[in-house]
């Protein structure tokens, strides 16, 4: 057999049922061998970037290990922003790819591929012999969830071609050798010590982040904040979940309205969990200045974003160390009422009404009602997939409160345009109605994937949210008494571009023009792109904190 057909065979005993990827002949007889499989559904994209991200929306919606491919050389390299993404976010993928022949430096396509991958913070797995490849694709997939971050696993095009004896049927996956990561429990002298931290405390918040969102987490910190009366805050990543109780205040930090951060400031404990506590979930460092910190998490230990430690430090999964604590509570009948007050209940229904005024320009809305009438028109079943870097998104974490399927904020390295091929990905995995809200410069740098989209026949909506410029620049040059127009770009007809690509189209200038076209989408069935046009003038609360030194 060769290795082409071994290798393909093993990415199936793998688990391996799509593969999103982007042709060439580096890779042409891996991707025909795997092809013959009726059980792989192969998803051709545009752009080889834009293939490791939909493998990353794959592996966040389904839990799977996505799979991606390109040819080497500058297939690779386009993957290169993608990887960094997925690496910062601690997605397991593998990605396959191949090299120019061995020991020719001169090759047009020759690149240093080792070095370039492991400068992106990914794996790099090479078979250099026939005899390795099989064993080659069980090494990424078990490296990759053990790491929990991309592989890249390379197959030299002359070594792809070579006989090799193979496993076939026999093969024997790494999930047989990972059987999944083990619950670490707390350390007792540690876990007596939080416990006690919390049974001093009389108003307590729990702070959930991407490491507490599993079902088991997120149950156990729903009974340990009613026990102790705590309010319960997220990270931007884990926003929504717990959304279902009275007492869930959101996004802690930098996405706070004031009404939530000043309850914050009366928190005289902190309990997060599986979170990173960074500068902006503690809004620069100094939300929560009267409150002792417990820090759960599985890492050995890590410094907040105020640049402290917790005062008290649990190394333990975000399920087990929680039981631990709560029953450790329960056995000293310890709890209180905590934040539950009506009080409490009232200013969190009324938090988060921004009063400030701003002239909006003919043929623009106001980004906050756009944003609201968004949330109030989509069933809370549909998933959300948005932007988190841009000026934009602040509108729609403060301001879309409604519980959601899944919802993910495309954060991880700071970067835009990863908002569509996230969502696309996730939608192949997870199927149902997906939303993507992405800006409008984001959504220039893959626009080539709506028609990705468009080929697959997603229930799938695209709002770009229009203010023809890179918001975040344009508010930033306007607080340092620059000129904001540098970031001015004047936008293409995005309606006519989703058309072009077979989508649905429609451009709201107008909040009824915006229903219109939501209702539209959602009596169809097919993809639909809303050029939503907004305007500059509008500055969020977030900018107003960070740039213009506004108390809002």
């Amino acid at each position: 057999m060769k290795v082409y057909d071994a290798m393909a065979n093993a990415f199936v005993k793998e688990g391996t049922t799509v593969l999103f990827g982007l042709l060439g002949d580096g890779q042409m007889t891996w991707w025909s061998a795997i092809a013959k499989y009726p059980q792989l559904k192969i998803i051709d994209v545009r752009d080889e970037g834009c293939a490791v991200t939909m493998a990353e929306g794959y592996t966040m919606a389904t839990g799977k290990v996505g799979v991606a491919s390109a040819t080497q050389g500058p297939g690779l390299a386009r993957m290169t922003t993608s990887l960094i993404v997925a690496t910062r976010s601690r997605t397991p993928l593998v990605v396959y790819t191949s090299k120019t022949a061995l020991n020719n430096d001169h090759a047009v396509q020759y690149l240093d591929q080792d070095r370039l991958v492991s400068a992106t913070g990914a794996g790099y797995i090479e078979v250099l012999k026939p005899s390795y490849a099989e064993e080659a694709v069980r090494d990424a997939f078990y490296r990759a969830r053990l790491e929990s971050r991309p592989y890249v696993l390379c197959c030299p095009l002359e070594v792809q071609r070579m006989e090799c004896d193979p496993d076939g049927e026999d093969y024997r996956p790494s999930s047989e050798l990972f059987a999944g990561q083990q619950a670490i429990r707390p350390d007792v002298a540690r876990l007596r010590e939080a416990a006690a931290i919390v049974k001093a405390a009389k108003k307590p918040v729990v702070v959930l982040g991407r490491g507490a969102m599993s079902a088991a987490a997120t149950q156990a910190a729903s009974k340990l904040a009613d026990r102790i009366g705590a309010l319960v805050a997220t990270t931007l990543v884990a926003k929504g979940t717990l959304a279902d109780s009275d007492y869930y205040a959101g996004v802690s930090g930098l996405y706070s309205s004031r009404e939530v951060m000043q309850l914050f400031e009366e928190a005289d404990c902190v309990i997060a969990v599986g979170a990173r506590l960074s500068t902006h979930t503690l809004a620069g460092g100094y939300l929560y200045s009267k409150a002792k910190f417990i820090h759960i998490d599985i890492e050995r230990h890590m410094t907040m974003g105020n640049e402290r430690g917790a005062d008290c430090y649990l190394q333990g999964d975000a399920a087990a160390t929680l039981k631990e604590l709560i029953e450790t509570l329960e056995r000293d009948g310890a709890g209180g009422r905590g934040f539950r007050t009506a009080e409490v209940r009232r200013i969190l229904a009324h938090a988060g009404r921004d009063p400030a005024e701003f002239e909006i320009e003919p043929g623009t809305v106001d980004p906050r009602e756009a944003v609201a009438l968004l949330d109030e028109k989509l069933p809370p079943e549909i998933h959300l997939v948005s932007s988190g870097n841009a000026h934009a998104c602040s509108f729609r974490v403060m301001l879309m409160k409604r519980r959601r399927g899944l919802q993910i904020f495309c954060t991880a390295f700071g970067c835009i345009g990863q908002a569509l091929s996230t969502a696309v990905g996730a939608a192949v995995g997870l199927g149902g109605t997906f939303v993507c809200i992405e800006g409008d410069g984001g959504a220039l740098q893959s626009i080539q994937e709506l028609d990705t989209v468009a080929r697959l026949g997603l229930k799938f909506l695209y709002v770009v949210v229009n203010d023809e410029a890179y918001g975040a620049e344009y508010h930033k040059l306007r607080a340092h008494q620059r000129d904001p127009m540098l970031s001015f770009v004047k936008s293409p007809d995005f309606a006519g571009l989703g058309r072009d690509f077979g989508c649905r189209g429609a451009t709201a200038r107008t909040l009824d023009e915006l229903g219109a076209a939501i209702d539209a989408f959602l009596r169809g069935e097919e993809p639909m792109v809303i050029d939503l046009r907004i305007s500059r003038n509008v500055v969020s609360i977030p900018y107003r904190r960070m740039h213009f030194g506004m108390d809002v």
